[in-house]
């Protein structure tokens, strides 16, 4: 049996309780965080939110666009309405996502190790890529003779048999 957390009211025999209420239990703050107008932490891991804040812009333009394709035999004031109220409002909640304090520690505790990260040199990089590149060719061209010789063995003892289609799946004899 697992350890129980300081104050809980819960004990170990009872099964597990109400699961109801403390699964549900991140739903209301992420609801009053819908409605709040206020930045979490604004000066800490800006590049991840920024980065994190163009894949879901473009996931809601795209969106938008996609439902303005859906729309497209419908009245003109639908067609333009609709995506743009829906790319406003997802536009919102990925706004208050990025501020959800939960996510945005995240966020801010992902910049912080990337910057701990000690990233190679640009020469160090293009070097490594041309050995990579060139060992792929070699093995390319060392795999493709390898392949040549042995058809060649394979078809001299008459394993294989190039070119002679005419007794392709005949078995008769």
């Amino acid at each position: 049996m697992g350890k129980l957390k300081e104050g809980s009211t819960q004990t170990a025999n009872s099964g597990g309780g109400s699961k109801s209420s403390s699964s549900k239990a991140w739903l209301v703050p992420f609801l009053v965080n819908l409605i709040r107008t206020d930045l979490y932490k604004p000066n800490q891991g800006k590049n991840a939110r920024l980065l994190t804040a163009i894949g879901m812009g473009v996931i809601v333009v795209v969106g938008a666009w996609r439902a303005y394709d859906v729309f497209d035999t419908a009245a003109t004031v639908t067609r333009y309405s609709v995506p743009a109220v829906g790319a406003l409002i997802f536009g919102w909640i990925c706004f208050r996502i990025l501020h959800y304090p939960p996510f945005a520690e995240f966020l801010v505790a992902t910049q912080a190790e990337m910057n701990k990260v000690s990233w190679t040199s640009r020469d160090d990089l293009r070097r490594a890529t041309a050995v990579v590149l060139s060992t792929v060719v070699i093995m390319a061209l060392f795999l493709f003779g390898v392949d040549q010789v042995w058809s060649y063995l394979l078809h001299l003892i008459g394993v294989l048999r190039f070119g002679d289609t005419s007794s392709f799946g005949d078995q008769s004899g």
